[in-house]
């Protein structure tokens, strides 16, 4: 999910330009979904009229109902006078013009819109912006939402950052934001994945070796923790360092000093460290696999990722930019996704998280010859997650209500019951907050 640097692409998410927020209406309907860009000085006409920009083609819905402006980075609404008016964030409008920002849902007739963006630079810093300026990944989850919103606090200091969440859900994409929002953006980032190498070689690399230190050593190298001075060291999969290095790396910690392998001679190195893991670390450190002291040092600062499956309001626009990318990298018309597509990867539980979804979409592109993605051309396993029982199906939507509901609750009490802060943490507009307040039944 290029002119400009883009996020890193060993994780999922949209590879857009970091030049500025990008606008995007993704149109929900009965026959199928519709993902439109919304450029700055675009106009876009919602009606029944079939010279719509968004023809919705029903006898509630008025020939020209509404209309989507975007002017210098920023989205209004204008109902045009409709009949029925326009529902914003569940509350209707009739011939006014109303801000808009990511996050808000307009219902239309059948038609539900929902507002998203890119979180690129922005030159307002208001609410609107989904994860302040961190580039690269849509967001319009609230619970996603509000992870950006801690990265980008964070990303000011020189505070240890801990990544937690399941393989796929794009913490590489949240330490390299961190990283480029941080006093340390013009030096390096440098990743070292813990569980990609056996301990002998990671502790090469990571504290370097001197000549003669072991065999096959006729060389000093310099490790990661050298290359990273003046910048960030991502240590990914954390969760994988053996007991030893981990002792080794409690020192970096506490005093940024090391020996390389086989030296004598202490190392000063400034830089910043952000850990990542798919583990439960203190079910690790109960168990003794993991250092509790180092456990402690790593955890100054935790940001949690939810899984694809606790946010489901982006599966749908992932999806729907994911076909886009693909078509056009291998030459392909327009691709449109079939309702089934859709209600498929709905049902799917994505163990494989936004990776999953991604390949997938890969998957389904280079076998919809015609421009129509089905649910045939799905990889095998998420096509046989169509045959979730409805009961089970109700079940998972009760618990992605509720993750929303905690959400909303933990913005809110971590200020202090300002709403329009805690719409702020959380990367919706007030407005938005409200209407989600209402549906959830909190006090507003």
């Amino acid at each position: 999910m290029t002119d400009a640097p883009t996020v890193a692409t060993s994780e999922p998410g949209l590879q857009e330009s970091t030049g500025g927020a990008r606008s995007y209406l993704v149109v929900r309907r009965p026959d199928g979904n519709q993902v439109l860009d919304v450029d700055d000085g675009a106009e876009i006409v919602i009606g029944r009229s079939s010279a719509a920009t968004v023809q919705i083609d029903d006898p509630k819905v008025s020939r020209e109902h509404a209309r989507i402006i975007r002017r210098d980075g920023a989205l209004q609404l204008v109902d045009l006078g409709s009949r029925n008016g326009t529902r914003v964030n569940g509350k209707t409008a009739r011939g006014q013009t109303l801000p808009l920002s990511s996050g808000d849902t307009l219902q239309i007739g059948p038609a539900e819109i929902l507002i998203a963006e890119t979180a690129g630079q922005r030159e307002r810093g208001d609410a609107a912006a989904v994860a302040g300026e961190l580039p690269g990944v849509i967001v319009s989850d609230p619970a996603m939402a509000q992870a950006f919103e801690r990265a980008r606090r964070v990303a000011q200091t020189e505070t240890t950052v801990l990544l937690l969440g399941e393989t796929g859900v794009g913490k590489e994409v949240i330490a390299e934001q961190i990283h480029r929002q941080s006093p340390r953006a013009k030096g390096p980032l440098v990743r070292l994945n813990c569980g990609s190498l056996p301990e002998s070689i990671i502790e090469s690399e990571l504290f370097g070796h001197e000549r003669g230190a072991f065999t096959g050593a006729d060389k000093r190298k310099a490790g990661y923790l050298e290359t990273a001075d003046g910048g960030t060291l991502f240590l990914d999969e954390i969760g994988e360092l053996g007991t030893s290095l981990q002792t080794r790396l409690l020192r970096v910690l506490e005093d940024r000093k090391f020996m390389r392998v086989g030296g004598r001679e202490e190392i000063a190195s400034d830089l910043r460290v952000i850990a990542a893991t798919n583990r439960e670390l203190e079910r690790e450190v109960r168990a003794g696999r993991f250092r509790q002291d180092l456990y402690f040092r790593l955890s100054t600062f935790i940001i949690r990722l939810p899984a694809l499956r606790e946010r489901p309001s982006e599966i749908d626009l992932f999806a729907e930019l994911f076909a886009r990318q693909f078509a056009r990298r291998m030459n392909r018309p327009r691709i449109r996704l079939g309702a089934d597509v859709l209600s498929a990867l709905r049902a799917h539980d994505w163990p494989g998280n936004v990776r999953e979804l991604r390949n997938a979409i890969e998957h389904a592109v280079v076998l919809a010859e015609d421009g129509v993605v089905t649910a045939q051309h799905l990889p095998e396993s998420v096509r046989a997650a169509r045959d979730v029982p409805a009961s089970a199906a109700g079940g998972v939507r009760g618990q992605v209500a509720e993750i929303e509901r905690r959400a909303i609750e933990d913005a809110l009490q971590a200020e202090d019951g300002n709403q329009t802060r805690a719409a702020r943490r959380l990367g919706i507009s007030r407005r938005a907050l409200i209407y989600k307040l209402e549906k959830h039944g909190l006090k507003s």
